[in-house]
């Protein structure tokens, strides 16, 4: 509590000190935009649907890799330069379209891709878009409703401290919330003998740990943690 206060304190000092110093300025939204706003593109853009992010400048906006985060999909084609109109998903109130970079059936989740486009698959770092609301071929256009954009492909879904029962060098929590699709990590918190070094792996039955060694029961202690895709 005594260091909240001296933080407090100190940010009121630093207000009062800038006040009597002079004047201080921050920049402004200039005004509110409804569903989509207008850019200017700060590379070509050689199709319409293509997943854009922030660029350098304000106001710009470059086509989206699958692990840079998109704000936006953009409406229109056009050279470096030109002002576009970009749909803003996240406070959109329609679904959007997008181009695909493979095959996608209704009900798939997508996440950004190579080149501004989505895909069923969720790559390393990737965004995620939305939810397919139609099958569509590698290349072609799709509809999605805009649920999560813009958040992380994955997620972290449950964490825990898993504590040894038994003598062997595998045990298994037992969990009906976790599926094969799952990504499970462990690490030893608590070695009770020569173990080392733990894996984990998730099932439809829980997370198994094997150790290199026969833990200890009650001694061996493992920090785990789930995720899952968005």
């Amino acid at each position: 509590m005594k260091q909240t206060k001296n933080i407090a304190a100190a940010a009121l000092r630093a207000i009062a000190g800038a006040r009597r110093g002079g004047p201080a300025f921050c920049n402004i939204a200039e005004g509110t935009h409804a569903g989509s706003v207008t850019m200017r593109a700060a590379e070509a853009v050689d199709s319409q649907n293509l997943l854009v992010a922030a660029g350098e400048n304000d106001g710009e906006f470059v086509v989206a890799s699958a692990s840079k985060k998109p704000i936006g999909v953009c409406l229109d084609e056009g050279a470096k330069g030109d002002s576009v109109s970009v749909a803003l998903p996240g406070c959109a109130e329609s679904t959007f379209v997008c181009r695909t970079s493979a095959n996608v059936s209704a009900g798939d989740s997508l996440y950004a891709s190579a080149g501004g486009k989505v895909s069923p698959v969720a790559g390393d770092g990737a965004y995620k878009v939305g939810v397919a609301l139609c099958s569509a071929a590698a290349g072609c256009p799709v509809e999605i409703d805009p649920q999560g954009f813009g958040e992380r492909a994955w997620q972290v879904h449950s964490c825990g401290l898993y504590v040894w029962t038994g003598a062997t060098s595998s045990e298994t929590l037992a969990s009906g919330e976790l599926g094969e699709g799952d990504i499970a990590f462990a690490s030893i918190a608590a070695a009770g003998g020569s173990e080392k070094s733990v894996s984990a792996i998730v099932s439809d039955g829980g997370i198994t740990f094997s150790l290199d060694a026969a833990g200890t029961a009650s001694s061996t202690k493992i920090a785990w943690m789930v995720l899952r895709k968005n």
